[in-house]
């Protein structure tokens, strides 16, 4: 049981001032008697690790990690999943409704925070933890015993949760969800499929959904429902990478170019997302598909040796080897120190049979390092 005049609060929010006035407002309804306060998720992260916390006030747009990462790790954690986590946000956007929604917010306050919001807010979470309703409980009792390996109690805990309150959706995904863990994908999808149908912003549902119909090798469906929950929160896009890199290794090549596509779009095509696409393609040899993104990315950051050294090395693969001394000239403009890139550009003026162009980078290297064997054995090539 939580006594609201005497638990201890955490107060999460990159801005001090906001901290100080969530703080002054507990004090002056006189909830709350020991606070906590962090200035961002890892922060918060660390004083839960270490504190008793009652209860977490918890701001949703921080940078690095925002609230909605910071309550995945708190529900993710069973020493910490049962504290109750309060929102605060300026946000009121179907994505971020959607991103709390699967990770449990016990309730969420939009900006700007007046006292009498906070009273009730805190209030209903306090007493809705205290006197848990008869859905809640057995959710909860479902997820200790999955914890267990108990799988069918969970269910039948679930059910008893759905029979409590027929008209939520949140008893019958997890329903659903049990199902799925056990793997009888059958009854998993009916209760899913009832739960995305209740509850349009269900991302829980429709990628579970996603995930069932590509067990089932239906790329079509699951593609529709991965989509789905992507659109709905565009923040979890692992979901379509995931897909991408699963299709990928199915050789469904074109169909995995097509949700790398549409995640990039979802995402705002950043950079770091990009390269991880470009790496895992150059490690499973989707070698077209890693060139075109390369040559996007180029355009929009002309001075990495790295990266042109990285498509020239693509292309080499590929045997273009015109386009590869492009761009392998290009790396070695930028970066003239690089002996590796030199290496490579010298190869393939051997294999053009250009061995005067050949001889140049690979006398640089040498002298710099007089004792480079590969590059001694090249110019042998070129006499």
């Amino acid at each position: 049981m939580i006594d609201i005049q005497e638990m201890t609060v955490l107060i999460v929010d990159d801005m001090p001032s906001m901290t100080k006035f969530i703080h002054k407002m507990m004090r002056n309804i006189g909830y709350g008697k020991e606070f906590f306060f962090a200035q961002s998720g890892k922060e918060a992260l660390e004083i839960l690790k270490k504190e008793f916390i009652d209860l977490v006030m918890l701001d949703y747009n921080m940078p690095e990690m925002s609230g909605g990462e910071v309550l995945s790790n708190i529900r993710d954690d069973r020493d910490l999943r049962d504290i109750p986590v309060i929102m605060v946000t300026a946000e009121a956007y179907s994505d971020f409704v959607a991103e709390i929604g699967e990770t449990d917010v016990d309730a969420y306050i939009l900006k700007p925070i007046t006292i009498q919001i906070l009273q009730e807010k805190i209030s209903f979470v306090i007493d809705n933890h205290n006197n848990p309703p008869p859905m809640v409980y057995h959710l909860k009792m479902a997820r200790t015993f999955e914890d267990e390996g108990d799988l069918d109690s969970a269910i039948e805990q679930a059910w008893i949760a759905m029979e409590a309150n027929p008209n939520a959706t949140r008893p019958i995904r997890e329903l659903g969800y049990y199902y799925y863990k056990k793997n009888d994908l059958k009854e998993a999808e009916k209760w899913l499929l009832k739960a995305a149908k209740m509850n349009e912003l269900d991302v829980f549902a429709f990628h579970h959904l996603g995930e069932i119909y590509l067990q089932q090798r239906d790329i079509e469906k699951a593609a529709y429902y991965l989509e789905k929950a992507m659109k709905i929160s565009p923040r979890h896009l692992d979901r379509g990478i995931n897909f991408g890199k699963t299709l990928i290794s199915m050789k469904m090549i074109p169909k995995a170019v097509q949700v790398f596509d549409k995640t990039l779009e979802f995402a705002g095509n950043p950079v770091d997302l990009r390269e991880e696409i470009i790496d895992f393609c150059i490690g499973e040899e989707v070698n077209e598909y890693a060139v075109k993104l390369m040559e996007t990315l180029i355009i929009e950051q002309p001075n990495r040796a790295d990266l042109f050294f990285k498509l020239g090395q693509t292309l080499e693969k590929m045997d273009e080897i015109n386009k590869a001394v492009t761009y392998l000239v290009r790396a070695d403009n930028i970066d003239k120190t690089n002996s590796d890139i030199k290496i490579h550009l010298s190869k393939n003026y051997l294999a053009l049979k250009k061995p005067l162009l050949a001889e140049r980078p690979l006398r640089e290297i040498l002298k710099g390092n007089p004792d480079n064997d590969l590059a001694k054995e090249l110019l042998k090539q070129c006499l």
